[in-house]
């Protein structure tokens, strides 16, 4: 077996903690991807804003079950293909139009850009 000559520790152990910390990573990425990625991308590349709309698409809240706490879904087009995305407010009403600021390069980014709770 080979050892590393700096700590006299088998390199296959330095390698099971090298994959240990890169899955810490990865699922620390998945879980804060709104945060780490998203928002990056919104704030600092260029985007499009487009006229969206509230659709009747209930998403639960946190504890939604329990106390029927829920927000609606917007949908806007872009490029000719619909996009879907959960609202920031449980305040919307169905139909109510909206503008959304999304990502040229990736449409499935987005967020609403100005409602009437924005004004």
């Amino acid at each position: 077996m080979k050892l590393n000559p700096k700590n006299k520790k088998p390199l296959k152990k330095n390698k099971s903690n090298v994959y240990k910390r890169i899955l810490v990573l990865l699922i620390i990425l998945f879980l804060f991807k709104e945060i780490i990625i998203y928002k990056p991308i919104l704030n600092f590349i260029r985007t499009e804003k487009i006229v969206g709309e509230i659709i009747n698409n209930k998403n639960s809240l946190r504890r939604g079950q329990f106390t029927g706490a829920f927000v609606y879904s917007y949908q806007f087009v872009y490029k000719n293909k619909i996009y879907t995305n959960k609202s920031d407010n449980e305040k919307f009403k169905v139909g109510e139009k909206l503008i959304v600021e999304c990502n040229e390069t990736f449409p499935f980014i987005n967020r609403i850009y100005k409602s009437r709770f924005t004004d």
